[in-house]
């Protein structure tokens, strides 16, 4: 199951929103994690040659604020209540130190889906033991944040103001007017159901106010009450991140320009399930080669005609095979093509 999103059909709690510290999160996400981002590999090796190695080590340090689950202050643009990057930080600097402290280590409290309080000493025991598994300087920043949350706090922003000086800033001024005029195109569209329409090929619009997002997570989030807001990304591409924060709106990322296709999870898993069985496996190979017919396949790799009529349903059904009628019989062909892309696309659902 995918997440579902319910949004009332007369629902106006609906926003678009362009964030410059939203989008130097997915900068400093690419360039930690740039395995991800195969076509920034240039701008990776440019930045990492132009900053400082103490910044870069930082940024290192830090990443764990970046990754799959990000504290609000960095997923959600309406946060800080402005758009601008210096009272965004200036709202940060204004947190009370153990809100900061609550919200950053964020990516290490949450137990299914949920925080737990960070007051419990056996929580941070937890913790420091979950940092430790990403190494000694992220384990000194969360020592830092549960021990001297203010002290961490400057620190941390003093490192987002370098990296913003150093390397962001005109990467903002680059992507922010593209970023806008799709805000604004969205907004014009009318009901929001026209507005989200075509967002994201991960996206899609369901009768009866459903808006269903293909991710691996199960889960239902209602927007009635707390509002959803749409942020459209140039560095976050291929990546669509899903916030539910307790008490704030949903807050949603998808790639702009939208890309041109995005792997569709039950097909990948219809695949994969498909071929994990090796008599199919068999017949994929019996046909790989030439185009057989069930009766061919049956004959020279030794099974029943009805049970390859059976496998090569299956694999129908997951798309891998074509079928040719030739006079009165059916003959079946390897989709070649479905089957070159299946690993990225298993790489793509679940990085997504």
């Amino acid at each position: 199951m995918p997440i579902s999103v319910l949004i009332p059909e007369d629902a106006t709690e609906i926003t678009f929103a362009a964030s410059p510290l939203v989008e130097l999160a997915w900068a400093w996400h690419v360039l930690v994690e740039s395995d991800h981002h195969p076509d920034r590999a240039g701008w990776v090796a440019a930045v990492k040659k132009a900053l400082p190695a103490d910044l870069m080590a930082a940024l290192r340090a830090w990443s764990f604020t970046v990754c799959a689950i990000r504290p609000v202050w960095l997923a959600d643009p309406t946060f800080a209540g402005t758009r601008c990057r210096d009272d965004w930080l200036a709202g940060l600097d204004q947190l009370a130190p153990a809100r900061f402290a609550e919200l950053t280590l964020r990516p290490l409290l949450r137990v299914r889906g949920r925080s737990r309080r960070i007051a419990d000493q056996r929580v941070h025991a937890e913790i420091v033991a979950l940092a430790r598994a990403r190494g000694s300087a992220a384990t000194r920043v969360v020592q830092t944040v549960l021990d001297n949350p203010e002290k961490a706090r400057g620190a941390l922003i003093g490192v987002l103001r370098r990296f913003w000086s150093l390397c962001f800033r005109d990467e903002w001024e680059r992507s922010a007017p593209a970023l806008h005029a799709e805000i604004r195109a969205r907004t014009r569209r009318g009901p929001w159901p026209i507005a989200l329409r075509d967002v994201s090929p991960a996206i899609r619009v369901e009768p009866g106010g459903r808006v269903t997002i293909d991710k691996f997570q199960n889960k239902t989030l209602t927007v009635a009450g707390r509002g959803i807001v749409l942020v459209p990304t140039h560095f976050g591409s291929p990546h669509v991140y899903v916030a539910d924060e307790a008490d704030r709106p949903v807050v949603v990322h998808y790639p702009f320009p939208v890309p041109q296709r995005a792997a569709d999870r039950r097909l990948t898993l219809r695949r994969l399930g498909a071929l994990a069985h090796p008599a199919r496996l068999e017949i994929c190979r019996a046909i790989a080669v030439e185009p057989r017919s069930a009766r061919e396949i049956a004959r020279l790799w030794r099974f029943t005609e009805s049970a390859v009529t059976k496998h090569l349903s299956v694999l129908r059904d997951a798309e891998l095979v074509r079928a040719q009628r030739v006079g009165h019989f059916v003959r079946y062909s390897l989709d070649e093509a479905a089957i070159q892309v299946l690993g990225a696309d298993l790489l793509d659902a679940l990085r997504r």
